[in-house]
């Protein structure tokens, strides 16, 4: 009767196979980054908003901070 215990890995496996899976993930996040921003994590949490991120190729250079990477990479990538 062992054998039939699932390791965790097989039942992670799963999961991620299920349709609802990106809305189950996207949902869990934003639960997750409302309590963060409203706990005392909340100034780390800013911290990495105003994080610079930066692509460089060659004399090309796109220097944001990450929320703006966010707002205007990710976002369309959604809406696309």
């Amino acid at each position: 009767m062992l054998n039939s215990i699932k390791p965790p890995v097989d039942f992670i496996r799963d999961f991620i196979r299920l349709e609802s899976f990106g809305g189950i993930l996207l949902f869990i996040s934003a639960i997750v980054a409302m309590i963060v921003a409203n706990s005392p994590l909340a100034s780390l949490y800013d911290a990495l908003l105003d994080t610079t991120v930066a692509i460089q190729v060659g004399s090309f250079e796109i220097n944001k901070a990450l929320l703006l990477w966010i707002n205007d990479g990710l976002m369309a990538v959604f809406f696309f």
